[in-house]
């Protein structure tokens, strides 16, 4: 925005010198990235924040250094002049979607003859770094500058049925700009049309078609508040930003576009010799109230850290224009047309901070007693899973969340299956990523592949991230954590490179058994079943505490064979969300035991297809509160056993809270682990 000062003097007092005007504007909040002199004027080229439209205009600028200065802001006088008939008798406005155009001003004005602007307003248009084209033309850029509020005009006789229409473009329209470039529109763009086709790109630029010209002798005058994400919009898509567009963008009030019409209209019938027809056309589908925002003087002092006297906080909000009444500890206030930045009491804050002044808020520490501050429950378990998988050996990953449905038909996923449920993507970049993905593990195959064949050996990988899919018209997103292995399991310190073993499905489940231990989520099991994509011996349904919470097992070796990974490859893919909900975060403590432990060896001679977990089960259940702990030390089939069976020895460690355990009660606990193990299970004890 470039501000010469001799337009801002008109508005408001401003000191001789401009040195000290651009050391406070940046305590205002507005940036100064040069002065500059231009025809013995000083003009002032600003930085503008995008929350702050009103800035993007004289006015707006000079009610900030009014109340900076403690002065008044000199607004344009209202001396409109208007005659029969009026204005809905010449011309129509007709708005479409009053959401992308919540109010749109039409003034005509006949009678007038095009000629240059002025020297005075074309030196000011040149200074602020717009060039001058006619008076008709000036006068709409003039206001834009005066008020913020962009303007167009158009040769009234040059549209179609004299009736303007806003809404959307058909697919295939084409309009000429006014800079000549031809562009043809599509659906999401909002256009200004008359009873035939386009005639504008609202809030960007007009069409040359209806552009004012030598010839023209009556002006429909547009003035207009889009909406805007559909300027934005439209501006990228075609490339091309003006100063309106630039301020459309940042949000125009409805409020004060019949203002600036009046302003501009009246601007035009002077420069050009017009008359302006009674009762211009307003369209306001949905007037937007003013909002009431509440200030609590107290909680002023506390945000600011330093008492702000309420005659002062009443005044600076009155020099910025607000409607302002004081009741008790509160000030309430409603904002000035233009001023949609203000929306809540933290706004207010910011208002009074700014013009008392942030060198004059003293630097100190809170006074009140503040809790510190902590990630959300799900973000810290997420962290605890990371962290527990990363100790299990396992390196975390990151894919891209876009795949194409052809690595689903690769993994052999069938019809009707829920990772066939993707959401496509509307202007996809490039042919391989066309969907949002449903699970994680297409991704995690592919890293896998590619280090494969990279000659890496042993590859254990996972990834946590969220998944997409397509249920009942909406967009499901859920995380979901996915583990592939394969090669020669980690090696510790201690052990022979040369004697690992390659990673199984028990490594899988160990790694997922670990997880579930550390989130303390429960006891895991693994059911058969599982999708066809797997090994149909070598596969399973994970659950906890008997919710399903994802599936383990092998490849299928022809899937594997489709994804280049020759023998073993191990995966698993768990619905995070319902893993972490049940995981307990905060750790329980016990005291440190304060008498001795008793240790006892047990050895079993078991049938070979008695699972261990069974008999493990079985002696925690006997051992009965007094049991400490049990622990597997050894495993033997052969010789001298019969065949079929094999030989378990456990520890099995012992310890009451309040005293000394005698050898009586050891051997009396023995004797009843065993025959209680006898009687449930086929198991026999070895003297």
């Amino acid at each position: 925005m470039r501000a010469p000062l001799s337009w801002l003097r008109e508005y408001v007092e401003l000191p001789e010198s401009g040195e000290a005007l651009v050391e406070r504007l940046p305590m205002l909040g507005i940036g100064v990235e040069g002065v500059e002199r231009a025809g013995g004027d000083l003009v002032l080229d600003l930085e503008i924040a995008s929350n702050r439209p009103d800035l993007l205009s004289m006015i707006g600028i000079a009610r900030e250094l009014a109340a900076w200065g403690g002065g008044d802001v000199h607004l344009p006088a209202d001396d409109l002049n208007e005659v029969d008939p009026p204005a809905a008798s010449m011309a129509a406005v007709e708005i479409a979607d009053a959401s992308l155009c919540p109010r749109y001003v039409a003034h005509v004005i006949t009678g007038i003859t095009v000629g240059p602007s002025p020297p005075g307003i074309a030196a000011r248009l040149e200074a602020a770094g717009i060039r001058p084209v006619n008076a008709v033309v000036d006068a709409t850029n003039y206001v834009m500058l005066e008020w913020g509020q962009p303007l167009h005009a158009f040769d009234l006789d040059s549209l179609e049925g004299r009736r303007i229409i806003v809404r959307s473009a058909a697919a295939g329209e084409y309009l000429v700009t006014l800079d000549g470039v031809g562009r043809t529109l599509d659906p999401a763009m909002l256009v200004i049309a008359d009873a035939r086709r386009p005639v504008a790109l609202a809030g960007i630029m007009g069409g040359a078609e209806t552009e004012i010209g030598p010839e023209t002798r009556t002006v429909l005058l547009e003035a207009a508040s889009f909406a805007p994400s559909s300027v934005r919009r439209t501006s990228r898509r075609i490339g091309l930003r003006t100063e309106a567009s630039a301020r459309f963008e940042r949000g125009v009030d409805p409020e004060g576009v019949a203002r600036a019409a009046r302003r501009a209209a009246g601007l035009i019938a002077g420069l050009s010799g017009g008359r302006v027809l009674s009762f211009g056309v307003d369209a306001y589908p949905a007037p937007v109230p003013r909002p009431l925002i509440r200030l609590r003087l107290p909680r002023l002092g506390r945000v600011l850290g330093v008492e702000i006297p309420p005659g002062e906080v009443v005044a600076v909000l009155t020099r910025l224009g607000l409607e302002v009444r004081r009741e008790g500890e509160s000030v309430f206030a409603v904002p000035p047309v233009g001023r949609r930045d203000l929306e809540r009491e933290e706004d207010l804050v910011e208002e009074v901070a700014r013009h008392h002044g942030y060198d004059r808020i003293p630097e100190m520490m809170p006074c009140e007693v503040m809790q510190q501050g902590r990630r959300p429950v799900k973000l810290e378990a997420e962290g605890a899973a990371r962290d527990a998988l990363v100790r299990a050996g396992l390196t975390e990953a990151m894919t891209l969340s876009l795949i194409h449905p052809r690595v689903l038909d690769r993994l052999g996923i069938e019809e009707g299956d829920s990772w066939r449920l993707a959401v496509p993507i509307s202007n996809p970049l490039t042919e391989d990523h066309t969907h949002l993905r449903t699970a994680l593990l297409p991704g995690l195959l592919e890293a896998v592949r590619v280090n494969v064949a990279r000659r890496q050996g042993a590859v254990h990988l996972f990834e946590i991230g969220r998944t997409f899919r397509a249920e009942g018209g909406a967009v499901r997103e859920r995380r979901a954590l996915a583990i592939a292995m394969r090669g020669a399991w980690l090696a510790g310190f201690w052990e022979n490179a040369r004697d690992l073993r390659e990673v199984t499905l028990l490594h899988l489940k160990g790694v997922l058994e670990t997880l579930s231990g550390e989130l303390r989520a429960g006891p895991l099991a693994v059911e058969a079943g599982a999708p066809t994509w797997m090994h149909p011996a070598r596969c399973g349904r994970v659950s906890i505490g008997g919710v399903e919470v994802g599936v383990m097992g092998e490849l299928h070796p022809q899937v594997a064979a489709r994804l280049d990974l020759p023998g073993r490859t191990c995966v698993s893919e768990m619905d995070l969300d319902v893993l972490l909900s049940r995981a307990v975060l905060q750790p329980s403590f016990t005291g440190v035991p304060r008498y001795p432990a008793v240790v006892r060896d047990v050895a079993l001679v078991a049938p070979l297809r008695l699972p261990h977990a069974a008999v493990q089960g079985a002696l925690v259940e006997a051992g009965g509160a007094l049991l400490e702990s049990v622990e597997l030390f050894d495993a033997y089939s052969g010789p001298p056993l019969a065949p079929g069976t094999r030989n378990l020895a456990y520890t099995l460690t012992f310890r009451a809270p309040d005293r000394t355990l005698t050898g009586a009660e050891i051997e009396g606990l023995m004797q009843e682990i065993c025959a209680a193990l006898a009687a449930r299970l086929p198991v026999a004890v070895r003297a």
